[in-house]
């Protein structure tokens, strides 16, 4: 008898947005998130994380900032033949940074009479740091000219291709290694501008644009990713990975930089049935350095907004498919399981509009749906924000008067003053304290349901009479008597009082 088939179960990616400073609302950041098992010394699973920018080439700015981008689709293997090569993205692990360059230069004619059997070099450099490699575009005609052999050459005349090469195809054997194995043969740059991590600084072009004296520096990402690994097994500690940046690709010709990150962590030999969910976490470098776990606490926190999807396998990328999205009570699974987060997210919307959707819902007029679907949002959505301001307004008191916590209040007090009803005004004191005194003793949604009235209302005329009672002393004396008196009523003369039938 053959041993049962496991089925093969796909790993849950959860990714924290990113806020940047100044910005009310989280995003995710455009990424792909690809796993490959693979085997040295014991079985380990590499977390790849590839993220595409764009930069400005026009840009005065010094360094030239990094925008988001759609990231390209991972890429699995060796290139066809006859297509350009490519990063193969589903490698174990790199040991340096490697830079590519990638797209043309324009090369432009020779001046009206100016001698010469051919056209000048241009000079060019690329880096990533203080280490720079210097070489030269040369061409026999004027035009766009590749970043590519022949053109490309080494100061000393050697040709130089600096787009991304050939690495080791660890496919062939199952990506099962040796544990002598050699690492570096997953390297896919020049080794010229192959880079340690702490090396690396900026991006550094020059004599590539329409300048051929210009040149540019442009930022590295204002945030890195960094990982948890959650296992199936609950005595299995939860896994913190560190992602090491690990390739720089950059097209001259798009005005973008692909950035990966790379890391691992160890496995058993079915790491669907080991990993149950990887945590993708956004903090700037030096955040995960100096404080990683308030870097983790911020992620944590937005958690419940991010985004969640399966990893993109190897397979995946070689039929240039997208893993299958979850399913609707998948996706609402993984969302309700990112909320035992003791700190909640911070607000997202305003605090008037926040105010005006809580006195609504505290009026009981309505349904839950019905107040929801006027103000354009879900009850996820809304359940996110009702715990932030709940978490907010319980430490008002760190806050100044003039602080979100404050202007919440203030904006539920007038919203709900604004959704009073004729009914409440006619509630006299009597029926007040009434109301109150059944209110202690039964259950009160069906007392303040008897009289016409909903919690929030109740609120508003207790306000109304303690307000009154603090400006009137009679009204105060008269509200203390109608108090007493129905305190009297249902629990009997208080402890020294004999009632006119006891009296012997």
């Amino acid at each position: 008898m053959y041993p049962e088939k496991i089925p093969f179960r796909r790993i849950l990616v959860a990714e924290s947005p990113v806020r940047p400073p100044g910005e009310r609302h989280a995003k995710p950041l455009p990424c792909q998130v690809g796993l490959l098992p693979w085997v040295v010394d014991r079985n380990w699973l590499t977390i790849c994380v590839l993220a595409t920018f764009r930069f400005d080439p026009s840009s005065s700015l010094s360094p030239i900032p990094l925008e988001p981008a759609p990231p390209r689709r991972l890429h699995a293997g060796p290139s066809e033949p006859g297509e350009p090569a490519r990063f193969d993205d589903f490698v174990p692990m790199r040991l340096a940074v490697d830079l590519t360059l990638t797209g043309h230069v324009e090369i432009l004619p020779m001046p009206s009479g100016t001698l010469g059997p051919r056209l000048p070099a241009r000079h060019a450099e690329v880096g990533l740091g203080d280490r720079r490699l210097r070489f030269e575009v040369q061409a026999d005609e004027p035009g766009r000219i590749p970043l590519r052999p022949p053109y490309t050459r080494a100061l000393h005349g050697r040709a130089i291709d600096l787009g991304p090469a050939p690495c080791h195809d660890g496919s062939r054997h199952h990506f099962q290694h040796p544990e002598d194995f050699d690492l570096r043969a997953y390297q896919a740059g020049t080794f010229e501008i192959a880079y340690e991590p702490d090396e690396v600084k900026s991006i550094y072009i020059a004599g590539l644009g329409p300048d051929p004296a210009g040149a540019m520096e442009i930022a590295l990402p204002a945030y890195a990713p960094r990982a948890l690994v959650d296992y199936m097994q609950p005595r299995v500690r939860r896994g913190d990975v560190r992602l090491f940046l690990d390739g720089v690709a950059i097209d001259l010709d798009q005005s973008t930089v692909d950035v990966t990150w790379r890391g691992l962590v160890e496995t058993t030999d079915k790491p669907h049935l080991d990993v149950d969910r990887i945590v993708l976490g956004w903090a700037p470098p030096a955040r995960w350095t100096e404080d990683p776990q308030g870097a983790w606490d911020d992620n944590l926190r937005e958690l419940p907004r991010g985004r969640f999807r399966y990893a993109v396998t190897r397979e995946d990328a070689r039929k240039g498919e997208d893993p299958p999205a979850l399913r609707e009570e998948e996706l609402l699974m993984a969302r309700y399981e990112t909320w035992g987060h003791p700190n909640a997210a911070e607000p997202e919307m305003p605090p008037h509009e926040a105010a005006q959707v809580a006195a609504e819902l505290s009026e009981g007029r309505w349904t839950r749906a019905e107040v929801l679907a006027r103000h354009g949002i879900d009850e996820y959505t809304w359940g996110i924000e009702e715990r932030a301001w709940a978490q907010r307004l319980a430490s008002v008191r760190e806050e100044p008067d003039g602080g979100p916590s404050a202007e919440y209040v203030r904006a539920f007090q007038r919203a709900s003053q604004e959704l009073a009803t004729p009914r409440e005004a006619e509630i006299t004191p009597e029926e007040f304290v009434e109301i109150a005194a059944k209110m202690r003793r039964e259950d009160p949604t069906k007392v303040l349901a008897k009289a016409g009235l909903g919690i929030a209302a109740f609120g508003r005329i207790e306000r109304r009479f303690r307000e009154k009672a603090a400006e009137d002393k009679a009204f105060a004396a008269e509200l203390a008597r109608l108090v007493e008196g129905e305190e009297t009523r249902y629990e009997g003369p208080k402890g020294g009082e004999t009632s006119e039938e006891g009296r012997g």
